[in-house]
């Protein structure tokens, strides 16, 4: 009897045991996390600070006006002046990337505080001629060669800067004054690195140049009296800023 039990057990225990062995063996799962490469693409806003310097140069051209108050000797030479300051502002542009080219545009806008000054003789009046920087913005085309996080770029585009021209004698603080923006070209160079995600750090250097203007300088103390002046400028940039872009993060993450 006992025999027969041990049989029937031992039958029993691999019947059971046989089809377990043709099942399926479940697959570990992985959890993957997959890395989107860099991009610079997309909508940025940003702001800035740094410098700027101008160089400032008057001529008294031949003009009626000119005449009138006593230049025989016109055209002449009036002298220039040049002045640094700070500068603080902000930007904003776009940016598309393909493979390692990046090509954009970019506006940005600046204020700042040059004022230079210079003496000049109209026989037989004594006079400075001072030149007052307000404002300055630049709208560019903007090209770059990217490499992962870092950029190099250049620009080129048009400018404007708001600018007064006044005289000034001992008698009189302001003897003739104009207010105008001025427009002129700009090109420029920089470096900029994504540090994270989505913000990033330039450098940036621009140089703009504005064509000789003809100034008209109207009378404001008494007894002044009008005189033009042909006046060219320059003006370099040198920027720092902080950019934020809009757009998808370096990261997402999946489940296989």
């Amino acid at each position: 009897m006992k025999k027969l039990f041990f049989v029937l057990f031992a039958a029993v225990a691999m019947c059971s045991t046989a089809p377990a062995a043709d099942l399926p063996v479940a697959e570990p799962m992985y959890r993957v996390q997959a890395s989107i490469p860099f991009t610079w693409t997309g909508f940025y806003i940003g702001g800035h600070a740094g410098g700027d310097f101008f160089s400032k140069d008057w001529f008294l051209p031949l003009s009626a006006n000119n005449v009138a108050a006593g230049c025989v000797v016109c055209p002449i030479g009036a002298g220039g002046h040049n002045a640094t300051s700070w500068l603080a502002g902000g930007q904003v542009g776009f940016n598309y990337q393909i493979a390692w080219f990046v090509a954009g545009v970019e506006a940005d806008a600046s204020a700042t505080r040059l004022q230079g000054s210079s003496a000049f003789a109209l026989t037989p009046v004594a006079m400075t001629i001072n030149s007052k920087t307000d404002s300055i913005g630049t709208a560019a085309a903007r090209m770059g060669i990217a490499f992962d996080h870092t950029m190099f770029f250049v620009k080129g585009g048009a400018a404007w800067a708001r600018d007064t021209y006044f005289t000034a004698i001992p008698a009189a603080p302001i003897f003739q004054s104009i207010t105008e923006t001025r427009w002129g070209w700009m090109i420029g160079v920089g470096l900029e690195w994504a540090f994270f995600d989505n913000w990033s750090v330039k450098f940036e250097y621009d140089h703009i140049e504005f064509r000789r203007g003809a100034e008209t300088l109207v009378p404001v103390a008494t007894g002044a009296f009008a005189l033009d002046f042909g006046i060219e400028q320059s003006l370099d940039l040198v920027k720092f800023g902080l950019n934020y872009r809009f757009g998808p993060g370096p990261v997402v993450v999946a489940r296989y």
